[in-house]
């Protein structure tokens, strides 16, 4: 079961990327949040050693299927499949997970 808060700020995303990580290698998908500073909002990473099992979540969940990047990593014996999710896509992803967004 995925155990978040019920808020999170965006002050510090680097805290949720290890639990991503061992969720994404324990054949689970993995989401930690980030910031783009070139759009200036929040977005969500999802990360997935299985790329159908990440394409079948997105389109479950209407996540728009971007570009797929293979992200090597030395805590992941296979590599990881990323796919960043922005603007509504974040939302459904938060909406997802139960979680509020905090305004600032």
């Amino acid at each position: 079961m995925l155990r978040y808060p019920a808020t999170v700020t965006i002050d510090d995303y680097r805290g949720d990327y290890n639990q991503a990580v061992q969720q994404a290698i324990d054949g689970r998908v993995g989401f930690y949040p980030d910031f783009d500073q070139r759009r200036q909002e929040e977005i969500w990473r999802l990360l997935s050693t299985d790329r159908d099992r990440l394409l079948t979540f997105c389109r479950r969940h209407e996540i728009t299927i971007g570009r797929l990047e293979l992200r090597k990593t030395l805590k992941s014996p296979k590599p990881l499949y990323e796919l960043v999710a922005v603007g509504h896509d974040a939302e459904n992803v938060r909406e997802y997970l139960g979680l509020e967004r905090v305004q600032r």
